[in-house]
Parts: C-alpha cells; sequence; structure tokens
C-alpha cells in the first residue's frame, strides 16, 4: 500500500491549532465567562434576597399570631436587633436549645409555637438567627402605639447596620424607603444583605 507522505503531513499541520487559533478559542471563553459568572452570581443574590424577605414575612406574621393570642407584640430584640433568646421564647416557646421557657420571664404565658425555626436559619453553632446571607445582625421595628404605622411616634429607631467595611448602613438613607409619614405595616425586620452598600439593605416592607 502506497502512502503519500505529502498528504500525511499536510492534514498533520491543518488538524493542529496554531498559536492564534488556540489564543482566540482562550480569548472567547474568557469573554463567556466574563459574561456568564456575574449573571449568574446576580441570580443567586436574588434568590438569597426573596428568600430572605419570605423568612422576614414568615416573622412578622408570627409575631402578629402573638398579637392575636395576647394583645400585644413580644419583645424580642435589644436596642432594635433582634435577640435569638428572646425571639425564641416568644415565638417557639421554647429557647434556643429546644428547652421549654419559663413562662413567667417572658410573655408568651402559655409558651406557644407561633413559629418554628428552620435549621437553615441559624448559625453553625445553633444559638445565633441568620438570613439567607449569613448575617447575624437582623433589624426589627413594631407598631408600638398601634396606630397601624411605624414612625417617630413608635418607640425606638431606625437601627444602622455595619457594612463589610464596619460603617453605617441606614434604611433612612435610600430613596423612599421610610417615607417621612412612616411605614404602614404592623412589624418590620431588616438586615444587611451583602453588606456593600445601603442599596445592599433588605427591608421586609419593600
Amino acid at each position: 500500500m502506497h502512502i503519500d507522505r505529502g498528504k500525511l503531513e499536510s492534514w498533520g499541520r491543518s488538524a493542529a491549532f496554531t498559536l492564534i487559533e488556540l489564543l482566540t478559542v482562550i480569548a472567547v471563553i474568557g469573554i463567556l465567562a466574563a459574561i456568564i459568572i456575574p449573571t449568574v452570581s446576580g441570580a443567586r443574590d436574588s434568590a438569597t434576597r426573596a428568600k430572605t424577605k419570605a423568612q422576614f414575612s414568615q416573622w412578622a406574621a408570627a409575631m402578629e399570631l402573638f398579637r392575636q393570642e395576647y394583645g400585644f407584640y413580644p419583645d424580642i430584640s435589644e436596642d432594635g436587633i433582634v435577640d435569638p433568646e428572646k425571639f425564641a421564647a416568644e415565638l417557639t416557646g421554647r429557647t434556643m436549645t429546644g428547652q421549654t421557657i419559663s413562662r413567667t420571664a417572658f410573655g408568651n404565658r402559655k409558651a406557644l409555637a407561633f413559629y418554628t425555626i428552620g435549621s437553615d436559619e441559624l448559625s453553625e453553632d445553633g444559638i445565633q438567627l441568620v438570613d439567607g446571607f449569613g448575617n447575624t445582625e437582623l433589624a426589627v421595628r413594631i407598631d408600638s402605639n398601634r396606630d397601624g404605622i411605624i414612625s417617630s411616634a413608635d418607640s425606638g429607631e431606625w437601627v444602622d447596620l455595619a457594612d463589610e467595611t464596619g460603617s453605617a448602613l441606614s434604611p433612612t438613607a435610600l430613596n423612599s424607603a421610610v417615607p417621612a409619614s412612616g411605614v404602614r405595616a404592623g412589624v418590620v425586620f431588616y438586615s444587611a444583605g451583602r453588606a456593600r452598600d445601603s442599596a445592599d439593605l433588605i427591608l421586609s416592607w419593600r
């Protein structure tokens, strides 16, 4: 059988990538990655934000159930930041470790369960509440005077949260997030989200 060496060498040369072709392929892959990765990351952030807002809505609903039962909202915070032990006692009827609460120490005198804390709402050590981004600094405000609006007429303030550098993130700094007339709600929660700037704040009412 006769083998044409010229054709074989020509085929070998045409089948191989040149350096320019290889660099072109790498450049195209890099461009596609630059387009796709931020899109995927953005979609993940949006999903986590939606999950956190749903979490806060469930907390607010549990607070309303408590109010319907006892006639007042439970005290679940320390200086506007959710206290895990108070939250658990008032809304689940148990401590963070699952023990039955002392009914004389909290407003939940009947030790009723208005809410069940999910495993994804707990820090790894199980003693802190977290949002979808893992934040443990979760703020709450309550319509203490029961006029249907959370405003300066109510006790407490809009607590600033810390960003990733330790600077303050305030919901009042966001355009129209906190109208001068107040927020129409009975209970609201908010957290820092990704904590890059105030736009990352996750507000249960917005």
